[in-house]
């Protein structure tokens, strides 16, 4: 399991605290849970919080990935709760999300600034109506479901090199993002921590989506240490399947005519070629995230279409 080491003070940890959730309900539903196991419990500063137990995976179904995919929105945050049903499948502890609810950003219903006294927008913040909020967190719990919340960082760059490479930026945690990933569902002196999930899609460069896991005690606050490990195991495979491979004469004689028109072009036409190649060097770097060829992609999965599985060590 992963731990977060900053988060052995209670004090850190923002309740999520509404007379709205039904408590009985909630109540019983993290008891059943913790006795089949799909729950364990942490002491921090004397006060008992249950989180997932570890290892598990989330799978969030086929149509689940297309709804994120057609609701997202490259110019501005959205996001919602995501339903997680807690199974087994044998002795593995399985997450199936089939159903996602969008809940709409409020941001701009009060004018809101930051500390440094920006106003922020629907543009580049995330606030979920409160009272819809609510109301889909007791479906959940009712439906004998557990909640995770999401929300979107958008991808719209200012030109071709910007939006190539954004979705790569922008699927790193804020400060804020990392603050909430700590924050726990309180019903009276229970405590219920689960992970965030950030979605990020790729512009109108691709239609590929980022969904990831972070914190609630069980994975790290960003992604950064993840996608090196995935950019690293799909590097390995590629110069493997290059060093495997045996080229003809014809084929030498093709690839080095290719390299010295390369070269001449760049020299002979700097201004032209030379953004070509960083465009073309970027994407290769954020295609190495994908992790459509891992078996076991673990806190975010980054793909097309498809089930996505996310694994918790």
């Amino acid at each position: 399991m992963f731990v977060y080491s900053q988060i052995h003070k209670l004090a850190v940890i923002l309740p999520d605290r509404s007379k709205s959730i039904d408590c009985q309900n909630m109540l019983n539903l993290i008891q059943n849970f913790y006795n089949e196991g799909f729950l364990k419990t942490t002491q921090i500063d004397d006060k008992k919080v249950y989180h997932l137990t570890t290892p598990c995976r989330f799978n969030i179904t086929d149509n689940v990935v297309k709804e994120l995919k057609d609701n997202y929105k490259a110019d501005e945050e959205i996001g919602g709760i995501l339903w997680a049903r807690p199974t087994k499948s044998g002795d593995e502890n399985v997450y199936l999300i089939e159903q996602v609810s969008f809940i709409r950003n409020d941001i701009e219903d009060n004018p809101y600034y930051d500390k440094q006294g920006k106003l922020r927008t629907r543009k580049d913040t995330y606030r979920p109506d409160k009272n819809i909020h609510f109301e889909v967190l007791n479906k959940i719990f009712d439906a004998n479901n557990l909640p995770v919340k999401f929300h979107t960082h958008p991808s719209k760059g200012q030109n071709i090199i910007e939006g190539l490479t954004i979705q790569q930026f922008q699927t790193e945690t804020s400060d804020q993002d990392i603050k909430e990933s700590s924050s726990f569902h309180q019903v009276d002196n229970d405590y219920l921590l689960m992970p965030r999930g950030l979605i990020v899609g790729n512009g109108s460069f691709s239609k590929n989506i980022f969904i990831g896991l972070y914190n609630g005690f069980v994975a790290p606050v960003d992604f950064e240490s993840s996608k090196k490990k995935v950019q690293e195991e799909n590097f390995s495979k590629i110069t493997d399947t290059i060093s495997s491979t045996t080229l003809s004469d014809n084929q030498k004689i093709f690839l080095g005519i290719g390299a010295v028109l390369l070269l001449i072009s760049v020299v002979k036409y700097p201004k032209y070629s030379l953004p070509a190649i960083f465009a073309l060097a970027a994407t290769a770097a954020v295609s190495l995230t994908n992790t459509t060829t891992l078996d076991k992609p673990n806190y975010f999965n980054k793909l097309s279409f498809g089930d996505a599985n996310i694994y918790i060590p």
